[in-house]
């Protein structure tokens, strides 16, 4: 008996010691680096996303994060959450460092020498542990001590290299060294769909438990406004709107599809039918095209095209709108629909891309103008509209539960990445 009140002592005081061994292991220092700016649309929403749920993370754990990023105005946006952020810019050694890390010999200088970019340096001195970009970020090849997390949206290079804007001049080879390297030397890999964790350990060998899935979430700026007549009426008098139009947000890259869509609408006016279109989005050289072939269907009656729009309007751009339209061929992810369904709004959406739509919106080929005008003229039939909106819905509740379980899982990967830094000097 004395033997058995002894053992549950010591295990009792072993247990006590293994609790004030992990109570005294620091803090751990997370850079989250906000490197897109407002104007890349979803690129920025998604990343601003992350860092609000880490921010609370932090706050839970008792942890730490530090933000950065290079843009003034992204730091002006973040007081509106409460988050002081730090300015980081990227300097004429950094780029010429990184200039240098693409030819492989220099690896070997840095190496034998120990160089460190200004970057890393800086990072150093703040006492950061780990960095983590949200976005994929070339700058990880600036990091030759400090561990990094990275995220990839999506492997779209690979997927449709026939686009100038992920293949030419280099482009395509850029993003091989960038997400072949990221994807295996990064502690932990953040992705949005399932499939992507497949595409990248067929295509670059990752190590699959270091993947964390962890889907889109609909923008804070759209699910925290709330429907009010009187001031979505004003956002779209702004723009000389009238409710009831087709809506597209998305930059002016030729990925984006948008002549497709363009091509629907001419078909669609043969037939009798005239829809109204709303574009918004920066230019990325792709506008003059679509200015040419919208004069060339005769089309500039039926479309607005408003430019970049302020991410607190968007919540009643997606409100005033019939349906969101969206022919883009990169996927297999978009934030765009996850929107549209968190107001209700009906969806029109790439069949190619139902892993992610489910049953919740109206597929089509984004090759075929014939299959996308189809799509829209379904849009009106009875209880179509009714029937999207619940089952948007339904899809935007199992991504809430899918993003939770990402989160618990990445929260695991940080505390595991604590323990292991505690282990090293620093």
């Amino acid at each position: 008996m004395a033997d058995r009140g002894r053992a549950e002592f010591e295990e009792l005081g072993g247990l006590h010691g293994r609790q004030k061994a992990r109570h005294a292991v620091r803090a751990l220092r997370l850079a989250v680096m906000l490197e897109q700016a407002l104007e890349v649309g979803g690129g920025f929403q998604q990343p601003l996303n992350d860092m609000l749920w880490l921010r609370d993370w932090a706050a839970e754990s008792g942890n730490e994060i530090v933000v950065y990023s290079p843009y003034p105005k992204t730091l002006e946006i973040l007081k509106e959450f409460g988050v002081t952020a730090r300015l980081l810019k990227f300097g004429a050694l950094d780029h010429a460092y990184l200039f240098l890390k693409y030819c492989g010999p220099f690896d070997l200088v840095q190496i034998a020498l120990e160089l460190k970019s200004a970057f890393e340096r800086t990072l150093i001195r703040d006492g950061i542990d780990v960095v983590h970009f949200t976005s994929t970020s070339k700058r990880h090849l600036l990091l030759n001590q400090l561990p990094f997390i990275i995220t990839i949206f999506d492997g779209c290079h690979r997927d449709a290299p026939e686009f100038p804007e992920v293949r030419s001049f280099g482009e395509f080879e850029r993003r091989e060294i960038l997400f072949g390297l990221a994807s295996t030397k990064a502690a932990v890999v953040i992705v949005n769909a399932a499939s992507l964790i497949d595409d990248l350990s067929r295509r670059y060998a990752m190590e699959r438990d270091r993947a964390v899935c962890i889907p889109f979430s609909p923008s804070t700026y759209v699910t925290r406004s709330s429907p009010d007549a009187a001031a979505d009426a004003a956002v779209l008098a702004k723009y000389r709107l009238e409710p009831g139009y087709l809506f597209y947000p998305a930059q002016f890259w030729p990925h984006k599809n948008h002549m497709t869509l363009l091509a629907a609408l001419a078909r669609l006016r043969e037939r009798g039918v005239s829809e109204r279109l709303v574009l918004c989005g920066s230019d990325r050289g792709g506008r003059d095209k679509i200015d040419a072939a919208i004069r060339t269907y005769g089309l500039s009656d039926q479309i607005s095209i408003v430019g970049f729009v302020e991410s607190a309007e968007l919540g009643a751009l997606y409100r005033g709108a019939s349906a969101l339209v969206m022919p883009s061929y990169f996927g297999p992810t978009n934030l765009p629909p996850m929107e549209a369904w968190a107001v209700g709004t009906p969806v029109i959406y790439p069949e190619a891309f139902k892993a992610q739509a489910g049953d919740a919106a109206i597929p089509f080929d984004y090759d075929d103008p014939h299959s996308l005008a189809d799509a829209i003229v379904s849009l009106r039939t009875e209880g179509t509209r009714e029937r999207l909106a619940a089952a948007g819905q339904r899809r935007l509740a199992q991504f809430s539960e899918e993003t939770k379980a990402g989160h618990r899982e990445f929260a695991r990967h940080l505390e595991r990445l604590k323990h292991r830094l505690a282990l090293t000097p620093r």
